[in-house]
């Protein structure tokens, strides 16, 4: 019995084999043929490969050594014959010759199995090479673009051209492609050009119009490429390739194509000789058309401790925006510069690239007088020259008028100690300098102890005696150095932080109730102001508005007191009312 068992899982196993062989796919067998074998230069083949079974993708590599591959389609077909399943992968390549002459084609790697070789050639009568239903045209047959470089009176035909043959390595050009066709395309395919020695991206979006080329409409689709090539030496850019169905519907009605069949075209390759930087180059490196600065002045005339806004802007042609440098403004003297982000666009004109960035830059002047803000300049290649040259901004000199009479009244000092105070500025003071600093620091501190007695002595022992409603509160010496060290270091968080810090009364977080604390307007107007612009973006306050704020709160917060009626609470009821 046991034997009998053992021999029945052997047979068992043998037929579970045997029906796993039978279900599993053949090995991938790998067929390739040429739509044909004898074609003239610059026009282009198709090579086919199929591959019985899971196949994976073909390598199509070693067809770059002799070919332009312009475009690759695939499909997959299933049938069912008698119960059993066949299925194959279908690669449909178009490739056009880089030379001519007798061209063997390698055989091409698809998943575990190799395709035959193949052979084409390559010659002035290569049109005379085509199979027979091509030599033999049906006159009923659809009107179909030859494959190889269209012309107009085509159904389709593509023009391509760079804005400059011979350009510098990184310099930016234009590539553009122009797709017009005369037919309803159905699955139709754009190959998307690419560069063996640059970096070639889209930009903007496709252009779409339409034009009558010797009496025919045409549909136009027009597509901008930015292309900087990354080395010197050759720089070859296959032709693109268009491939689609057509069906009847025509813009033109009164067109012979309205049967279903077939364009292809395709444009032409470009090869283009990249020159290295020059010698005489200087840093940055900006190969360009042309480049200039120019400015923006004030609306108004600037004053005194207040903050004025100037714009910087650079202009190119035949350059990126990304290639244009950012704006510095240079140190002012008597004043401070605070920059805000640049912004940048670029557009396409007359066959070049023109690109522009901008920056605006907040100023506030210490004083009146004459204000002399520095020359700007950007070395660059001119590439039409074929030299060095610099663009260069002479910003004009401004005068400044005085700041508000009030200021000076109040005893407020002036924006010189503003900006002073506001950037801690880390020149070494001289050794007698910094013994009056001692001095006054240690003044300060008696002055705090003080404030501290009086202040007990007010809660405690002058109980029931409030400071008017209305009457500004003293500076307090232990905010103020917390809080310009917060407008010194420009964090929005930090200085809403020691603010709320700094406010007399209730605990809050809010700086519009803080604000309301404030009996000078100039400091509630730069709160608020700085409010208000910090939560209008990311959270960072503008220039402008820490500007305000170092002008304003230059002397410290003068707070306002709280009413009278809070000031002598009655904490319970009384325990034996009258």
């Amino acid at each position: 019995m046991k034997l009998w068992r053992g021999a029945s899982l052997i047979w068992a196993a043998a037929l579970a084999l045997f029906a796993s062989a039978a279900m599993m796919p053949a090995a991938a067998a790998v067929r390739a043929s040429l739509d044909r074998d004898h074609i003239a230069p610059g026009q282009s083949i198709t090579l086919t490969l199929t591959a019985d079974g899971n196949a994976g993708k073909p390598d199509l590599s070693p067809l770059r050594k002799d070919f332009d591959v312009s475009g690759v389609a695939s499909g997959s077909q299933t049938s069912i014959i008698n119960g059993n399943v066949r299925s194959s992968l279908q690669w449909s390549v178009t490739m056009a010759p880089r030379h001519a002459g007798l061209i063997d084609i390698p055989p091409l790697q698809v998943g575990n199995e190799r395709s035959a070789p193949l052979r084409v050639l390559v010659d002035a009568a290569g049109a005379t090479g085509a199979p027979q239903a091509q030599a033999s045209p049906d006159p009923s047959a659809p009107d179909v673009a030859t494959r190889g470089p269209g012309k107009p009176g085509d159904p389709a035909f593509i023009e391509n051209s760079v804005s400059t043959n011979n350009p510098y390595v990184g310099q930016a050009l234009l590539y553009t492609l122009r797709l017009f066709y005369a037919v309803n395309p159905v699955n139709a395919s754009l190959s998307l050009p690419d560069a063996d020695n640059g970096d070639l991206r889209q930009i903007g979006p496709d252009q779409n119009g339409m034009q009558v080329i010797q009496g025919r409409t045409y549909r136009v689709l027009e597509r901008h490429y930015l292309l900087q090539p990354e080395h010197s030496g050759a720089l070859h850019i296959p032709a693109p390739a268009f491939q689609a169905q057509t069906m009847p519907g025509m813009i033109d009605p009164f067109a012979d194509d309205l049967d279903m069949g077939a364009v292809n075209t395709q444009g032409k390759a470009l090869d283009l000789p990249v020159r290295p930087r020059p010698a005489a180059a200087t840093e940055p490196w900006l190969p360009a058309r042309s480049l200039r600065l120019s400015v923006d002045p004030p609306a108004a005339a600037p004053r005194a401790g207040e903050p004025f806004s100037v714009v910087v802007h650079e202009d190119g042609v035949g350059v990126s925006a990304s290639q244009l440098p950012e704006i510095v403004l240079p140190a002012i003297a008597g004043a401070q510069v605070y920059p805000e982000p640049s912004t940048t666009r670029q557009s396409v004109d007359g066959g070049e690239l023109h690109a522009q960035r901008s920056r605006r830059f907040a100023i506030v002047p210490a004083q009146a007088g004459a204000l002399r803000l520095p020359e700007i300049t950007l070395p660059w290649w001119d590439v039409g020259a074929d030299h060095a040259a610099v663009a260069r901004l002479a910003l004009p000199t401004l005068h400044v008028e005085a700041g508000a009479a009030s200021a000076a009244a109040s005893g407020t000092p002036s924006a010189a100690t503003a900006a002073s105070a506001a950037n801690r500025t880390a020149a070494a003071a001289p050794a007698a300098s910094l013994q009056h600093w001692q001095i006054a620091t240690a003044a300060l501190g008696v002055l705090f102890l003080l404030a501290l007695v009086w202040g007990w002595w007010r809660g405690v022992g002058g109980r029931g005696q409030a400071v008017p409603a209305g009457e500004p509160l003293p500076v307090s010496p232990a905010a103020s150095p917390r809080l310009a060290e917060a407008l010194a270091s420009g964090d929005a968080a930090q200085i809403a932080r020691a603010l709320c810090e700094a406010a007399p009364g209730p605990r809050s977080t809010q700086l519009a109730q803080i604000a309301q604390r404030l009996a000078d307007p100039e400091q509630r107007r730069a709160v608020l102001d700085f409010e208000a612009t910090r939560w209008q973006g990311d959270g960072k306050a503008s220039p402008a508005a820490l500007a305000a704020l170092h002008v304003a709160f230059v002397g410290g917060a003068r707070w306002a007191a709280a009413p009278a009626s809070a000031a002598t609470p009655d904490p319970l009821p009384p325990l034996y009312p009258d």
